[in-house]
């Protein structure tokens, strides 16, 4: 996609996601995360927004839940298991 300025973003939005709720303690409500997107990305949509928070919901990289005002989005836990 293409910004205003005629730019390329440079880095997904996934991981611009991922950055800001790292750097939030891994809790961010969705319309603070809309806000922080949009003073980056001035052409981001909330369909965009929710279609991305969605695949990183499937691959277990955040967890999105309803409450009653709003939904709130948190980095996932890494499930249990040593490295090899």
């Amino acid at each position: 996609m293409e910004e205003e300025s005629g730019r390329w973003r440079t880095e997904s939005l996934a991981l611009i996601i991922l950055d800001l709720l790292t750097k939030r303690q891994g809790t961010l409500k969705e319309e603070e995360l809309l806000e922080m997107l949009q003073a980056m990305m001035k052409d981001l949509s909330s369909s965009e927004l929710n279609k991305q928070l969605l695949e990183l919901e499937l691959r277990g990289k955040v967890n999105v839940t309803t409450l009653k005002k709003g939904r709130v989005i948190t980095l996932a836990k890494p499930r249990g298991g040593g490295q090899s």
